[in-house]
C-alpha cells in the first residue's frame, strides 16, 4: 500500500488513536482500579461524582468544538489553507476560554447549595470548586488541542497527551499514597495531570502539528469566512454534550442515593469502555480522512475506508466484548469484593459500548458530510430519553436501572444514525460488513461458556480469544493481508505518517 494513500494515512491515523484511547481507558482503569484497592468506595464515589459533573460540562463547551477542529482543519489543509486551520484554532482558543470562565464563576457561586441540595454533603463544595478551577479550563483547552491534532491527522501528539496525562496521574496518586489520600488528593491529581499534559501539547506538540506560516504567504490565501463553524460548532455542542451528559448521568443519580453505587456504577462503566475504545478512535480517525475525500470527490476511496473501517474496529471491539461478557463479576473480583455487585450492571454497560463504538463512526461519517443539524437531533432524542429514564429507573432498580436506561438510549441512536446514513447518497455502507463480526462472537461465546462450564474459568476465556480470530478470518470479518499491514503500521509508526 502506497504511505501517501488516503487509506495508509487512516490507517495509520486509526493506529495512533487506538494507542491513545488504550492509554486513555487502559491506564485510566488501572488508576481507579489502583484507588479502589486503597481508598474505601464512598471516597472513590465522591471523586467520580465531582469529575462526572465537570465532564458533563466539558462535553458541553470543549468536546463540541473539537468535533468542529477535527472537521474543517483537515478540509482547510486539503484546500491547501493552512493560514486558516492556524486562524481556526486561535478563535476556538479564545472562545473556549471565555465560555470555561464565565461557567466556572457560575459553578464556584452555586456550589454550596448544589452540594447540599442534591448530595447531602457539603464537603462536596470545596472539591467542585477545586475542579472547576483548575482541571477543567486545562481540560477544555486540551479537547480543543485533541480536536486540532486529528484535523491535522497528526493522531500521534494527541495519544502523547493522554500519555503524559495518564502517567502523571498514577505518579501523583502514588507518591500521596505515602500519607492518607482522599478525594481532595484524587482530584488535586487530576488537575495537576491536565495541566502538564496541556504544557506538553501546546508548547512541544502544536508547533509540529501547525507550525508558524510566513505573514506574507497569508495574502495570497483565500480570504474564508469562517462564520459557518458558529453553526457548526453550536450543533456540535449540543450534539456532543447531550453524549456526554447522558454518559455521566448514572453516576451523577446514583450518588444522590448512595456514593458506592456511584463508585461500583462509575468502575463498571470504565471497565466497559475498553470495549469500544477501538470503533471510537477510528471514528475520530475518519472524521478528517472522510472529510478530505469529500473535497476531492473521491467516492470509491471513501467506500472503501468507511467499510474497511467498519469491519477492522468492530473485529478489536468484538476481542473485549467477548472476553468481558462471559463473567464480567471476575474481573470486578479483582479489585474487591464490595465492587461484584456491578457485574449485572457491567454486563449492560458492555453491550452498551458496541452499539456506541459504531454510532460513533456513524456520526463522523454524518459530520463530514455537513450533517451536523442530523447528529444534533439524533442526539437530543437519545440522550433525552435515556436521561428521562435514568431518573425513573435508577430509584427502583439501582445500577441496573442506569445502565437500563444508557441501554435504551444507545439502541435509539444507532438505529436514527443508520437511518440517516441510508439517506446520504455520497456514503456507501455495506449491512453485510456492519453484521459480519455477529457470527465469530457467538462461536466465542458459545465455545467460551461451554469450556467455563466443563472446565473452568481460565481455560475457557483463551478459549474464547483464540475461536474468536479464527472464526474472524474464516468469515471475512478480517483479512490476512489487512492483519499484516496492520503490524507494518504498529512496527513503523513513524515512517507511515
Amino acid at each position: 500500500m502506497n504511505p501517501s494513500s488516503p487509506i495508509r494515512k487512516f490507517a495509520t491515523g486509526s493506529y495512533f488513536l487506538i494507542l491513545q484511547n488504550l492509554v486513555n481507558y487502559g491506564i485510566g482503569s488501572v488508576f481507579w482500579l489502583i484507588l479502589a484497592k486503597m481508598v474505601d468506595p464512598i471516597s472513590i464515589g465522591q471523586s467520580m461524582v465531582v469529575i462526572a459533573f465537570a465532564t458533563t460540562i466539558i462535553g458541553f463547551i470543549g468536546y463540541g468544538i473539537s468535533v468542529t477542529l477535527q472537521r474543517y482543519i483537515s478540509e482547510y489543509n486539503a484546500r491547501n489553507m493552512p493560514h486558516t486551520s492556524r486562524r481556526v484554532l486561535k478563535s476556538a482558543i479564545k472562545m473556549s476560554l471565555i465560555m470555561s470562565g464565565g461557567i466556572a464563576l457560575v459553578v464556584t457561586l452555586i456550589s454550596h447549595q448544589l452540594a447540599t441540595t442534591a448530595y447531602h454533603d457539603p464537603s462536596i463544595s470545596s472539591l467542585l470548586v477545586l475542579i472547576i478551577l483548575t482541571y477543567f479550563p486545562s481540560q477544555i483547552i486540551n479537547s480543543v488541542m485533541f480536536g486540532a491534532f486529528v484535523g491535522t491527522q497528526m493522531t500521534k501528539y494527541a495519544a502523547l497527551g493522554d500519555f503524559i496525562f495518564q502517567i502523571s496521574r498514577i505518579a501523583l496518586v502514588a507518591v500521596m499514597s505515602l500519607g492518607n489520600i482522599g478525594p481532595f488528593g484524587i482530584l488535586v491529581s487530576f488537575s495537576i495531570s491536565s495541566i502538564l499534559a496541556l504544557a506538553v501539547s501546546y508548547l512541544y506538540s502544536l508547533p509540529r502539528a501547525l507550525p508558524k506560516l510566513d505573514r506574507k504567504d497569508e495574502a495570497n490565501e483565500a480570504n474564508e469566512d469562517i462564520r459557518h463553524l458558529i453553526k457548526f460548532s453550536g450543533l456540535n455542542y449540543l450534539a456532543v454534550g447531550l453524549r456526554n451528559a447522558t454518559a455521566q448521568i448514572g453516576v451523577l443519580i446514583l450518588a444522590t442515593q448512595n456514593f458506592e453505587w456511584a463508585a461500583f456504577y462509575g468502575i463498571a462503566a470504565l471497565l466497559s469502555k475498553v470495549v469500544g475504545a477501538a470503533s471510537i478512535s477510528v471514528s475520530h480517525a475518519l472524521l478528517p480522512a472522510a472529510s478530505e475525500q469529500l473535497v476531492k470527490g473521491d467516492k470509491i476511496e471513501l467506500s472503501k475506508m468507511i467499510n474497511t473501517a467498519m469491519r477492522m474496529s468492530i473485529f478489536v471491539s468484538g476481542f473485549f466484548f467477548t472476553i468481558l461478557v462471559l463473567e464480567p463479576s471476575y474481573f470486578l473480583n479483582l479489585i474487591s469484593d464490595a465492587y461484584v455487585g456491578g457485574a449485572s450492571a457491567l454486563r449492560i454497560l458492555i453491550i452498551i459500548s458496541i452499539s456506541h463504538a459504531v454510532t460513533s463512526i456513524f456520526t463522523s461519517l454524518l459530520n463530514a458530510s455537513n450533517r451536523a443539524i442530523d447528529v444534533a437531533k439524533i442526539e437530543i432524542v437519545s440522550s433525552v430519553t435515556a436521561i428521562v429514564l435514568a431518573f425513573i429507573l435508577v430509584p427502583t432498580f439501582g445500577l441496573e436501572g442506569a445502565a437500563l436506561a444508557l441501554l435504551i438510549g444507545s439502541a435509539c441512536s444507532l438505529i436514527l444514525s443508520l437511518v440517516a446514513i441510508k439517506r446520504e447518497e455520497k456514503l456507501s455502507i455495506s449491512v453485510i460488513n456492519l453484521l459480519k463480526p455477529i457470527v465469530p462472537i457467538a462461536v466465542a461465546l458459545t465455545v467460551g461458556y461451554t469450556l467455563i462450564i466443563a472446565v473452568d474459568l481460565v481455560v475457557g476465556l483463551v478459549a474464547t480469544i483464540v475461536s474468536y480470530i479464527i472464526s474472524s478470518l474464516k468469515y471475512g470479518v478480517i483479512k490476512k493481508s489487512e492483519l499484516k499491514e496492520l503490524f507494518v503500521i504498529v512496527m513503523h509508526p513513524v515512517k507511515s505518517r
